[in-house]
């Protein structure tokens, strides 16, 4: 049987990450890319399709290029690497499959000390043309990933409405 880590770490993990705009110039090692692939992979999926396919993305250049696909994805051109999630579904499903996966990327890469970033992909034709990508495939999504310029776990914890705010017991108030 696997051992599972504590729920108290992955709690602490849920509560210190946060979206990592500004990168060091550090380099991620291929060991610590693949151990926040294989998270993603394991994510959980409808009916377990598991409609993606995950691009990473190292070379700058095309990182540069990835910029002009989101309107918020500055941060992509200055991390170490980049993860397109990449699809040939489309639907509601596929899309909070798609989530599930990237949030076990981020998690899996902040266990490891190395910080991210959503970058929405608004322009479907650019990302195509960055990423080479067939025509029966599209990419919703990309993370950009490295080590933090200044480190986020000494920061105050993330303003977050209160719990009762946001969960209600069986029916609404």
């Amino acid at each position: 049987m696997r051992e599972m880590k504590e729920p108290a770490r992955v709690a602490e993990l849920i509560s210190t990450q946060r979206a990592t705009r500004q990168y060091s110039q550090q380099a991620v090692c291929e060991e610590d890319i693949r151990t926040i692939l294989n998270a993603g992979r394991q994510a959980p999926s409808a009916n377990n399709r598991q409609p993606w396919h995950f691009l990473v993305v190292r070379e700058r250049s095309r990182l540069q290029r990835l910029v002009q696909c989101g309107r918020s994805a500055d941060q992509v051109e200055r991390a170490a690497f980049a993860i397109a999630l990449v699809t040939a579904h489309t639907g509601t499903e596929d899309d909070f499959d798609l989530g599930q996966a990237a949030a076990y990327l981020q998690l899996a890469a902040w266990d490891l000390g190395i910080g991210s970033c959503i970058a929405w992909v608004h322009y479907a034709e650019k990302v195509s043309e960055v990423l080479h990508l067939p025509a029966e495939l599209h990419c919703p999504v990309v993370l950009s990933f490295g080590y933090p310029a200044s480190q986020h776990k000494s920061q105050p914890p993330k303003k977050r409405k209160p719990f009762d705010e946001v969960v209600y017991w069986e029916h609404w108030p």
